[in-house]
């Protein structure tokens, strides 16, 4: 794994796994999070929940949360009290976003 996992505490899924050549699996989910709009730290703590879920859960659900209006601290920070809603089939969560908007609730307002 590469030194980034190791810093951030977190053990390599499987030795091997890359997402693109020179770079671990984890750095990629983490790429991919930035690209959402996470701050480095951020994608970090997201890489870490959950960790023997895939990753496209993690995004998947950290989605739906940016979609609703959240920022990217209060949906990290959503995900982080309630790791149940990474296990939420994707299709399920995105059915009840979904719901939160057509009531009105989207973005804390």
């Amino acid at each position: 794994a590469c030194g980034r996992v190791a810093a951030a505490g977190l053990e390599p899924v499987a030795p091997g796994l890359v997402a693109s050549p020179g770079q671990c699996r984890g750095c990629g989910e983490a790429a991919g999070l930035r690209a959402m709009g996470f701050s480095e730290e951020q994608a970090w703590r997201l890489v870490g929940l959950q960790p023997r879920l895939g990753p496209q859960r993690r995004e998947a659900a950290a989605a739906q949360l940016l979609l609703l209006g959240l920022s990217a601290e209060a949906a990290l920070g959503l995900l982080e009290r309630s790791p149940a809603l990474l296990r939420m089939p994707t299709e399920r969560l995105r059915e009840r976003a979904e719901e939160l908007r057509r009531l009105g609730l989207d973005g804390g307002r």
